[in-house]
């Protein structure tokens, strides 16, 4: 009877432990898998600044054919019910201001890249980690703490060694100041999708691309299409690989791990934009350069740190 039960305990530790095991490689196929899709997405979004400075193709172009394919693209894998969501009267002004600040954002962005270098419009609208901080505190009452003001101190220090000479006949100093305005308009998106959170998601995000390409359309006769093999392949990529492929990934991404790794694994772009550029388009790295582009980086990392130490101290006891 003893060996019986001896025999019964066995069976169900040798089940539990292949259970155990299965969840175990589950997980670890799962960690592997978020891996290769940060991997992925990184390499995608890093090569994005350089393909819109390789082609030949204006900011406007740029913004009207990426804006059209991605649009087009999520209508074919959208269900009826979020299409629907965007001809309710109540949406449609939420999703002009997105689609608006979401134009506004690509332009300047685009024509700061345009205008100085790849490297100089990620640089610049990466400040977008800081926006959010000050915008916390001017919405949401959220004051920042010295770490915060530390990061800004660091990003004011990064910029001032980036740009030669401040000047707006200086090309770089209005690549940089463009790139930090739109980084400005990236932190207010959040803010707006937040307070239309009621708005179904999809329906958010294709109302952003949807009101966007709108309010492009007003600059259609502007935009020119007499482009080179070479620069409808750029644009082919900045529309698929660059807009919806990726930030479906980014999506996928920024949901399965930390919004800390989240931020670090976006700041990653920074580097890997510069290095492709540099040896891709001729991109110069002088110090002076490379010297403000971690002080920026740097600034919002010890922010964004800053923050997930402080959820994860211990409260003290009474």
């Amino acid at each position: 009877m003893a060996i019986q039960h001896f025999s019964i305990d066995m069976k169900r530790l040798l089940s539990t432990s292949k259970s155990f095991n299965k969840v175990l490689v589950s997980a670890q196929e799962g960690n592997f898998k978020v891996g290769v899709e940060s991997v992925i997405t990184l390499l995608l979004m890093s090569l994005v600044p350089v393909f819109i400075k390789m082609t030949s193709a204006t900011p406007v172009t740029i913004a009207i054919f990426r804006l059209f394919v991605a649009t087009v693209l999520m209508l074919l894998f959208l269900r009826p019910k979020s299409i629907q969501g965007l001809l309710n009267r109540n949406t449609l002004l939420p999703l002009f201001f997105i689609g608006f600040l979401f134009a506004l954002h690509w332009i300047t962005y685009f024509i700061s890249i345009k205008m100085a270098t790849a490297s100089i419009g990620i640089l610049g609208m990466s400040t977008y980690g800081i926006h959010l901080i000050f915008l916390g505190w001017a919405i949401r009452k959220h004051k920042p703490g010295v770490f915060d003001f530390m990061a800004l101190l660091l990003a004011l220090a990064g910029t001032y060694f980036i740009i030669p000479e401040f000047s707006i006949s200086n090309n770089t100093t209005i690549g940089i100041l463009l790139g930090v305005f739109s980084g400005f308009c990236f932190a207010l998106l959040p803010v707006l999708h937040q307070h239309y959170a009621h708005i179904p998601e999809r329906a958010r995000i294709l109302g952003q691309f949807l009101f966007a390409l709108l309010a492009f359309s007003f600059f259609f006769p502007v935009a020119e299409w007499k482009l080179q093999p070479l620069d409808w392949w750029a644009l082919l990529y900045l529309a698929v690989a660059g807009t919806f492929i990726a930030h479906s990934l980014w999506v996928r991404v920024t949901t399965k791990v930390s919004t800390v790794l989240s931020s670090l694994i976006f700041y990653l772009i920074i580097p890997m934009t510069m290095l492709i550029s540099h040896f891709w388009l001729g991109e110069l790295m002088p110090f002076d350069k490379l010297l403000g582009a971690f002080l920026i980086v740097a600034g919002n990392i010890v922010s964004f740190t800053s923050k997930f130490a402080m959820k994860r101290k211990p409260v003290a006891p009474d």
